[in-house]
């Protein structure tokens, strides 16, 4: 069951198939897997060529409050906040983590459906949108297939990431 704030529900999808999505996208901008996912460099030069009008908008703390981002995806709008934009600009792993699950609610949740949670355990956690782009963040910037073998320390260092989300993924 879903255990999210600001959660909606969407059409199922397995990690497996999050993780192919997130592999293809790594495949077609030509980054190997042994190399850290230039996230940045995607959202501000890529994304405009994939959705026609997209838009990041770099908001203060004050308009943003507690949210680190949030994405419109069917006005193709992404909304990072100004101190998490800086820092994932700067290559600092949570922040590159938050700028990559929002990408994956713009690739996976645009044209879509969905009902805004009333009772978050009313579904599975592969039906929540935010388990969703969790887990899409986690297999870009972290390619599964890559670190079965590593330690948190050493995926975390390759990768540009968190120790913590290096062994998340790893236990993924």
């Amino acid at each position: 069951m879903s255990y999210y704030v600001d959660d909606h529900r969407v059409p199922p999808k397995s990690r497996a198939e999050i993780r192919r999505l997130a592999n293809t996208i790594r495949t077609l901008s030509g980054v190997r897997y042994d190399a850290p996912f230039p996230i940045m460099r995607f959202v501000e030069l890529v994304l405009p060529k994939m959705f026609p009008g997209f838009a990041i908008e770099v908001l203060p703390m004050s308009e943003m409050g507690n949210k680190h981002g949030e994405t419109l995806p069917d006005r193709h709008i992404m909304r990072i906040r100004e101190d998490i934009y800086e820092r994932a600009c700067r290559g600092e792993g949570r922040d590159r983590l938050t700028v990559a699950h929002e990408v994956g609610h713009l690739l996976m949740h645009s044209g879509l459906t969905v009902a805004m949670a009333r009772n978050v355990s009313d579904y599975p956690a592969y039906e929540s949108s935010e388990w969703q782009a969790n887990a899409f963040a986690g297999e870009l910037l972290i390619p599964h297939d890559a670190v079965v073998e590593m330690r948190p320390r050493e995926v975390a260092v390759r990768y540009k990431v968190s120790e913590s989300a290096a062994a998340k993924q790893l236990r993924s």
